[in-house]
């Protein structure tokens, strides 16, 4: 089966169809069947046997299943003892935030069915256009935000539907922010700790020499380096992060003058020009356009 790009992460528009707890006991099993939208599985307790078409993993507590796509599977209970688990059924994108169950759409398909490679799924994610969404990963993290999801799905409380929209892109979101980590390009984990040091003192004028020493390396080889990992020269970049980090505060109300010595441009009128040139407004009308 062909890989499937489910969009960019900012342009979509996740709706949560189910949410919810359950027990499998010992031998119990699911499918095989072919799911009309997208799938979570996360494992609180106990151990479970998830076979996407031709492929099979183990899930263990804290281990996240995601599959969808149009990929036939079996969800099974191998052992002596029952397995608990998170069950979230999701469309990536819909214009309605109104939940649809799954069963009425759901396809059972024969054993032979299965024979067939699993969809695999991708996505674009800030500056990596095509993420790989794995099948099964480690995600402890997840957790509680799976817990509060299923709680508002059984609640149904008046306005639930866009909550649950809320729920599930903070939790999409901090998954991608996870597997992009874990995917990182070997050129950006070699100059990790430069982008730790604009990130950490973003007020403070790094050289490209410092920089280039906190990583390990010759100047002109990082500088080719950096720009290879960012698409931006060393200097670009700390400008950027300033430019960035001047956003937030500017939005969260800080004063313009502790902003401009926090962020090391040295006076407010200087802040001002330059902020100005790269954004096209002042501070200022920056700070009232997001009030």
């Amino acid at each position: 089966m062909s890989a499937i790009h489910v969009g960019n992460f900012t342009e979509l528009r996740p709706t949560v169809n189910f949410a919810g707890c359950t027990l499998a006991e010992s031998g119990h099993q699911w499918g095989p069947r072919i799911i009309p939208d997208y799938q979570i599985i996360y494992l609180l307790a106990g151990t479970a046997e998830l076979r996407l078409g031709t492929r099979s993993c183990e899930l263990r507590p804290g281990d996240m299943g995601l599959y969808g796509g149009g990929t036939p599977m079996i969800l099974r209970n191998p052992g002596a003892e029952p397995f608990n688990y998170y069950s979230i059924h999701f469309d990536w994108d819909q214009p309605d935030a109104q939940p649809l169950h799954p069963s009425a759409r759901m396809i059972y398909c024969s054993d032979t069915e299965m024979a067939q490679e699993p969809a695999a799924l991708h996505i674009g994610f800030g500056a990596c256009a095509d993420l790989a969404i794995p099948f099964r990963h480690r995600a402890p993290q997840m957790e509680e935000a799976l817990r509060l999801l299923v709680e508002e799905y059984q609640q149904q409380q008046v306005g639930y539907e866009l909550v649950l929209r809320g729920r599930m892109i903070v939790l999409l979101a901090d998954l991608m922010r996870y597997l992009s980590e874990e995917q990182e390009p070997v050129s950006r984990r070699k100059i990790r700790p430069a982008l730790q040091l604009l990130e950490q003192h973003p007020g403070q004028t790094w050289s490209v020499a410092d920089l280039a020493r906190a990583c390990g390396y010759q100047t002109a080889y990082f500088t080719e380096l950096f720009k290879m990992a960012t698409g931006a020269t060393p200097k670009a970049y700390m400008i950027e992060q300033r430019l960035r980090r001047a956003k937030q505060l500017l939005l969260s109300g800080e004063p313009i003058d502790a902003i401009a010595e926090q962020l090391g441009y040295g006076s407010a009128h200087y802040f001002y020009r330059t902020f100005k040139e790269a954004i096209g407004m002042t501070p200022s009308e920056f700070r009232m356009q997001g009030e």
